[in-house]
């Protein structure tokens, strides 16, 4: 149902327990009463499940191509025009098609089971003519113009993220065109030829499981100088030599719309490694990291129960490092996959706390049981009054909360003092090591507990 009147106010509130609630508005556009990014992320991977075998699900991204008559209206009458808009596009829609608000001039829709690509053509056109509606609203002397881009699943990728991405490319290309429709194609994403190359190099080591690796590197708990955990980082090389960062490693995955295979990969690596470690003699919780779009997945938590049966370990042992800018459009299905990951047994950990969107009181009703602490803070401990206050205040937060810190980027004696004489429990940093191959990260750990007394300089990596 759409409405004007879902209040714009703070998005937290206490129930009678003391708990912290999610307003609606955390999950609606305020002023169209639809549902957000979010919410069409973890829709689209269930409609892809429910699909009808041998029809296409077709994802349309719709905008407002804004001109100077659209610049002069008022934020109230802007939004008095959105949510007219955003009726009209529903009742152009079947009962089956979802609509989605993404920005002030932006709309995404679901249209599933459709008999073929040629029907997402003739839904775009349906669409871009009946819209021809709102010459008549009041104080609109003139149709806007429209741009309409589409993608469709299964030709374009089982990432919801990229489909959408996709459609809203072929839009951009839209508000270019005459007819102001587009459909998606690759060409439409301009690329040198090194770039084609590196993705087409990376599709392939996924597929043969060659020359992508997790490097880690320890997590020391600082009371006891003993080594608890380590964090699995990823690294490739290519074959002619180059070391590819992991940034541009994750984004050439999600061009290639294969974050959900980069996720069974490792997945599959984390539970091996942990088993090798556990062969060693070594025992330790490793940390593995997760993006905000890979827990709108609802499969994600059985995934990694089955991968832990495999290979018989326990849930316990496993850490997921979880981005903060999940919070920026957080969604009951998030929340979902949090709770049912923690049912498994498995630790969470909010990573880079500090540097996103969310603030202290998301703390409050995360199921989480650690932050870590970003290295922006951490290398000015020593330097900065700001900095120190910052890793006071999270430490001290999460103490009272029963979680545990950890400090990322410790690369000196000054900076570990700094941040145990603040309260941090746990430190990370090339000061101990850096991230290292799974041989070598064994041998660390061998060199160093025979020197169990515990110079950590020694040790260093860089």
């Amino acid at each position: 149902m759409l409405t004007g009147s879902i209040p714009a106010s703070s998005t937290l509130a206490d129930d009678s327990s003391g708990h912290f609630m999610i307003r609606l508005a955390d999950r609606v556009d305020v002023a169209t009463g639809l549902p957000r990014m979010a919410g069409a992320l973890a829709d689209l991977s269930q409609l892809m499940r429910e699909n009808q075998a041998g029809r296409v699900l077709g994802v349309l991204a719709l905008a407002v191509v804004p001109d100077s008559q659209l610049f002069r209206r008022s934020a109230d009458s802007v939004n008095k025009l959105r949510i007219e808009a955003s009726r009209h596009i529903s009742s152009l829609l079947r009962a089956q098609d979802r609509i989605y608000a993404i920005s002030q001039r932006e709309w995404l829709i679901v249209l599933p089971n459709l008999i073929s690509s040629a029907a997402l053509t003739l839904a775009m056109i349906h669409l871009r003519d009946g819209l021809t509606a709102l010459d008549g609203l009041e104080g609109l002397t003139h149709l806007p113009r429209l741009a309409i881009g589409s993608a469709q699943w299964p030709d374009e990728s089982n990432d919801p993220l990229f489909l959408i991405q996709s459609a809203r490319i072929a839009r951009h290309f839209a508000e270019q065109s005459s007819t102001g429709i587009q459909s998606y194609t690759p060409e439409m994403e301009g690329e040198t030829e090194d770039e084609h190359g590196l993705r087409n190099e990376l599709r392939l080591a996924l597929h043969l499981n060659s020359g992508l690796a997790l490097y880690l590197q320890p997590q020391m708990e600082i009371a006891s100088n003993q080594c608890t955990g380590a964090e699995a980082l990823l690294r490739w090389q290519r074959n002619s030599g180059e070391w590819i960062t992991p940034p541009r490693i994750l984004e050439a995955i999600d061009r290639l719309g294969m974050r959900q295979v980069f996720n069974r990969w490792l997945l599959q690596q984390a539970t091996q490694i942990q088993l090798q470690l556990a062969n060693a003699g070594i025992n330790i919780v490793l940390a593995i990291n997760l993006s905000a779009n890979d827990l709108l997945d609802i499969e994600l938590p059985d995934l990694i129960a089955q991968s832990l049966a495999t290979w018989e370990i326990e849930p316990e042992k496993i850490l997921l490092e979880i981005t903060e800018t999940l919070m920026v459009e957080e969604s009951s299905q998030v929340m979902d996959v949090l709770n049912r990951m923690r049912e498994l047994g498995l630790r969470l950990s909010i990573d880079d706390f500090g540097t996103g969107y969310a603030g202290m009181s998301y703390l409050q009703r995360l199921p989480v049981q650690e932050v870590k602490i970003d290295r922006m803070f951490v290398g000015e401990v020593v330097s900065s009054d700001k900095a120190r206050e910052i890793v006071t205040a999270v430490t001290q937060l999460a103490n009272r909360l029963k979680m545990d810190t950890v400090a990322e980027g410790v690369e000196s004696a000054e900076v570990l003092s700094m941040i145990t004489s603040l309260g941090c429990r746990f430190a990370q940093g090339y000061f101990f090591s850096k991230p290292v191959a799974l041989p070598d990260f064994i041998d660390w750990w061998n060199n160093y507990s025979a020197n169990q007394a515990g110079n950590f300089s020694a040790h260093s990596g860089g």
